[in-house]
């Protein structure tokens, strides 16, 4: 990725695509555009977290999709998660919790 832009569409299109449960897909559109009005400097970072984590996850070789959304919903305030994760408790709980992948320790090479 070049650019936050790049950054930006890229997770919006992961977004689009992935098939997921309830309307954490739509929340996740809509967290996007309220960031995008009040803290429109965050969002490069939330979609670079997400990415990055999905990443992770995957050469771990795990389901990326809860990395993804924990990573995305990772600035999140309890009111904000209250808004637009009330209906997913997992998703909820794993965003609360989030560290970056630069964080996580890398994984054992074998």
């Amino acid at each position: 990725m070049n650019s936050s832009e790049d950054i930006v569409e890229y997770a919006k299109r992961i977004n689009r695509t992935w098939i997921v449960r309830g309307d954490l897909a739509q929340n996740a559109a809509l967290y996007l555009q309220h960031l995008e009005n009040a803290q429109p400097d965050l969002v490069p970072v939330v979609c670079g977290y997400a990415v990055e984590a999905a990443k992770h996850a995957s050469r771990l070789g795990k389901d990326p999709k809860p990395a993804f959304y924990s990573g995305l919903f990772s600035r999140t305030t309890r009111e904000e998660r209250a808004r637009f994760l009330k209906d997913h408790q997992w998703t909820r709980r794993l965003a609360a919790t989030f560290q970056p992948v630069q964080a996580l320790p890398e994984p054992p090479q074998g």
